[in-house]
């Protein structure tokens, strides 16, 4: 068999049946999107829980009821979300139609089409995590400054139907078309970030805020320019790829290159002479951030609200590299024959992947780059129905790859006493509208404990759910305001009296 070629069409596995390289592909894609659902979209329900310090995150107009707060490490705040817009884990795994077995929508019993019919266009996950490290606020009379220091990381990895399709079902359902990969991406940052936050009332309708940030980017993986499709011919099956793409990024690899391709790869972490505290402390990939709010009294039982969230950037200069492709490609099969040639003495997964290489060439240059962070727009209303309960109308907005994507929420909230607040909430969002959620907050002497999250489901059932998101804390809380906030005024007024710390 020497100088065999296998095209890539039905007989070969990329055509009726998907080769067992695209499956495993396809698998460890969707699997990673499921566990990083499972385990990692920012809070709605807590945006009108305004005696918790954190909701000044979200608006940072908001003056919670107390004089003074004090976040410690962790225990103060920590923030998990995650969603998706298409599949989640009873999608992958379930039980069987006949059998008391569990299988994979891969099975052969299993109807892949059940599968196949929720994807969209373009399938997304997006996981967000907010440890808070130090956290405090005062009073100073009318106005409220606040400082917080915390670990950050949010992601957005896109995933294009046709390459779902393609790993599953192989190119013939392409034959004579294109298939498009252009929605494929991942914008993915981790970062620390120093906060200055400062909100003023200006008279007893409007409250105003802003939060001004300081952030040292630790990693990065930023797409752009994607333009990706892949035709398959009718008749022979050849496919030509027209690929366009950069990616930027900041990792702790080191990549040699030479003539502007990658020579070779490795991890910073695999050098017995690197020191991870390089890494954790690392201050030299800098970047800017702002928040800004507003609270407006419009009548008596009405108050609305508006705000902006990570308008910034971080600027990538340490550890960065450019891998970029521009052209077409034709693609006709692969060089096998080392493969059933025994007497060679060559690497036959070496020889495949030098062929594959040399036909796909990657162009990399080691140039700094900005990228940008997934800033939200907060708009909402409440209405007072009485002193201790008020229904509240939230909107949040999201632009990624231009398009617009957004969540609406409804709560009813309640302040009772001093001691405790509740929310209920329902949230129509990730194409999803079974997001029932609650928040709870505790007082007692200095202490305020409290927990809450935008879809209830999650936490009983997370293999039914394509949305999680949990937010709890312990705060340190000291003294009651004498200024009044817009809403605040109201509800304090029928406060039970307790002596505070």
């Amino acid at each position: 068999m020497n100088n065999s070629n296998i095209n890539i069409k039905p007989a070969s596995g990329f055509g009726k049946r998907a080769c067992p390289l695209g499956v495993i592909v396809i698998i460890f894609i969707l699997s990673l999107c499921t566990l990083q659902k499972l385990t990692s979209q920012i809070s709605q329900t807590l945006y009108f829980m305004e005696r918790l310090p954190q909701s000044s995150l979200l608006n940072p107009s908001h003056q919670h009821t107390h004089n003074f707060h004090l976040g410690l490490p962790v225990i103060s705040s920590f923030n998990v979300n995650a969603r998706t817009n298409f599949a989640n884990f009873n999608d992958l795994v379930f039980k069987h139609p006949n059998q008391d077995s569990l299988i994979s929508f891969l099975h052969p019993d299993a109807n892949i089409e059940d599968f196949t019919s929720k994807l969209r266009n373009r399938n997304f996950i997006a996981p967000d995590l907010h440890i808070n490290l130090l956290s405090f606020g005062f009073r100073v009379k009318n106005s409220f400054v606040s400082f917080s220091l915390s670990e950050r990381s949010s992601g957005r990895l896109a995933l294009p139907k046709d390459l779902v399709l393609l790993g599953l079902h192989g190119n013939e359902q392409f034959a004579g078309k294109n298939a498009d990969f252009s929605s494929i991406g991942a914008d993915l940052n981790y970062y620390r970030e120093y906060a200055l936050g400062y909100s003023h009332i200006v008279d007893d309708r409007l409250t105003v805020g802003a939060r001004g940030k300081l952030l040292f980017g630790k990693a990065n993986i930023s797409f752009a320019d994607t333009d990706i499709s892949l035709y398959t011919d009718a008749d022979t099956y050849h496919m030509r790829m027209q690929s366009k793409f950069t990616v930027n990024m900041s990792l702790p690899v080191h990549l040699e290159i030479r003539d502007g391709e990658i020579a070779d790869a490795s991890a910073h972490f695999d050098n017995s002479d690197y020191d991870p505290l390089d890494f954790v402390f690392k201050s030299s990939n800098t970047g800017f951030a702002i928040d800004l709010g507003a609270t407006y009294k419009l009548i008596e039982p009405v108050t609305l609200y508006a705000s902006i969230t990570d308008l910034g950037f971080i600027n990538w200069k340490d550890d960065v590299y450019n891998l970029s492709m521009d052209g077409d490609f034709e693609f006709d099969g692969l060089d096998v024959s080392s493969v059933f040639n025994s007497g060679d003495d060559s690497d036959p997964g070496e020889d495949i992947l030098d062929e594959l290489n040399e036909k796909f060439k990657i162009s990399a240059t080691e140039n700094s780059y900005r990228s940008g962070l997934p800033a939200r727009l907060f708009v909402g209303g409440m209405y007072e129905l009485n002193p201790v309960i008020g229904f509240g109308l939230l909107s949040r907005s999201e632009v990624y790859q231009n398009r617009l994507e957004q969540a609406v929420t409804l709560s009813a909230n309640s302040n009772i006493g001093r001691w405790l607040s509740a929310s209920l909430s329902y949230s129509m969002m990730n194409n999803s509208y079974n997001n029932v959620g609650m928040g709870l907050s505790l007082r007692g002497g200095g202490f305020q404990l409290y927990v809450l999250s935008d879809n209830l489901n999650s936490t009983f059932y997370p293999h039914r759910t394509n949305s999680v998101n949990l937010w709890f804390g312990l705060n340190l809380i000291f003294g009651h305001k004498s200024a009044a906030a817009p809403r605040g005024d109201t509800l304090d007024k029928y406060d039970t009296p307790i002596s505070d710390p």
